[in-house]
C-alpha cells in the first residue's frame, strides 16, 4: 500500500530557531526540539514493509503560534516557516508539497500570498479557524470567518490556484459553506474530519452531519480522516469512530476522502506509524476493495493537492 501522507508537520522549537515556530505552543517530540524531515521519514518507516511512503503534504503549524502577535512580525513567522521547510524537503527524494499559512485578515494578504506562491512547492494555505472552543490565536482574533477582511483575503487564493485547508468547529460549517459557494474555483480540504468532539458526534450530531452534508454537495471539497484522538484518545476501541469514518466516506464518496498521519502530533498521544496505519486499515478493511483503500491512502490526496505539477 502506497502512503502519500497529506498532513504532517515539521518544526524547530529550539532556543534560537529560525523556523518561525514557537515553543510555547508546540512540543519537542521525544524531547528533540527539531522535528526534521529525516526524523519524520524515519517515523514513517515504522509503518512496516506492507506500506511504501512516497511523500505527502507538509501542513503549516505557525497559525497556532505567537499568540497576540499580528502584522509584519507574524507575517515574517509564516514566511520563515515556508523557507525552513523548503530546505528540509531538499533532504527528501519523495514527492512533497507545502501548505503554508498566511494571515488572511491582514491588509497585505494578497501580497503575502503572492510571495508564498513564488515557491513552486506551495499548493495552498491553512489558517486554523476553530472558535469557541478556540485554538490559541483565535481567543483574540475572534471568529475570522465573520471578518470581511479575512473573506477578502480568502478570495485572493484563486489568483494563484491555491487550495485552502479548513480547520474549524462543526458549528462553523454552514458559514464556510456559504463562503465556498461564492468562490467555487478554490479547492477546499476539510482537516481532521471537521474537528468533531465526542459531544459533536452524540448530543450535537445534527449540527455535524447537516454541515458535512452541505460540504459534500460542493464539488471541489475533500476531507481528511485524521486526528481521531481529538474525538477519543482510545478511538481504535470506539465503535462510534469507525461508524463515523465509514459514514463520512459514504457521504463524500470514495474519491474525496483520505487518511493522514498528523505526525508528530499523534506521537504525543502514543501512536507510531505501525500502530496508526494498522488501526486505519482496521477501520475500513472489510468495507472497501484494495483499489479503493489505495485511493484513501494516497491517490485521492495527490489529486486534491495537484502534485502532477510539482517541481522537485
Amino acid at each position: 500500500m502506497e502512503i502519500w501522507d497529506p498532513h504532517f508537520h515539521l518544526w524547530d522549537v529550539s532556543e534560537n530557531t529560525l523556523s518561525g515556530h514557537d515553543s510555547s505552543q508546540l512540543f519537542a517530540p521525544n524531547d528533540n526540539p527539531v522535528y526534521s524531515w529525516d526524523l519524520y521519514a524515519q517515523d514513517m518507516l515504522s509503518a512496516g514493509s506492507g506500506f511504501e511512503h512516497t511523500g505527502g503534504a507538509f501542513i503549516e503549524a505557525v497559525s497556532v503560534c505567537h499568540v497576540g502577535v499580528t502584522g509584519d512580525e507574524f507575517t515574517s513567522a509564516c514566511l520563515l516557516e515556508t523557507s525552513w521547510v523548503s530546505k528540509q524537503l531538499l533532504n527528501s527524494n519523495n514527492c512533497c508539497i507545502i501548505v503554508s499559512s498566511a494571515p488572511l485578515e491582514d491588509a497585505n494578504a494578497g501580497k503575502i500570498i503572492a510571495q508564498l506562491a513564488e515557491n513552486p512547492r506551495v499548493r495552498g494555505i491553512r489558517q486554523i479557524l476553530n472558535h469557541e472552543p478556540s485554538w490559541p490565536r483565535n481567543e483574540q482574533l475572534g471568529d475570522l470567518l465573520c471578518n470581511p477582511k479575512w473573506q477578502d483575503g480568502y478570495a485572493e487564493l484563486k489568483k494563484h490556484s491555491f487550495s485552502f485547508d479548513f480547520q474549524l468547529n462543526p458549528h462553523q460549517f454552514k458559514d464556510v459553506v456559504r463562503l465556498v459557494e461564492k468562490h467555487p474555483e478554490i479547492p477546499v480540504i476539510i482537516g481532521h474530519l471537521g474537528s468533531p468532539t465526542l459531544d459533536d458526534l452524540t448530543e450535537n450530531n445534527a449540527v455535524y452531519w447537516d454541515g458535512l452534508k452541505a460540504f459534500s454537495d460542493l464539488e471541489k471539497t475533500f476531507i481528511k480522516i485524521s486526528m481521531l484522538s481529538y474525538i477519543d484518545e482510545n478511538w481504535e476501541h470506539n465503535s462510534l469512530v469507525q461508524e463515523t469514518v465509514i459514514r463520512v466516506i459514504d457521504l463524500f464518496g470514495i474519491d474525496r476522502c483520505f487518511f493522514a498521519s498528523n505526525f508528530p502530533v499523534e506521537k504525543y498521544f502514543g501512536w507510531n506509524a505501525d500502530s496508526l496505519y494498522k488501526a486505519f486499515v482496521n477501520l475500513i478493511d472489510h468495507q472497501y476493495s484494495q483499489k479503493d483503500q489505495q485511493k484513501l491512502f494516497a491517490e485521492n490526496a495527490k489529486k486534491a493537492y495537484r502534485i502532477e505539477t510539482i517541481q522537485r
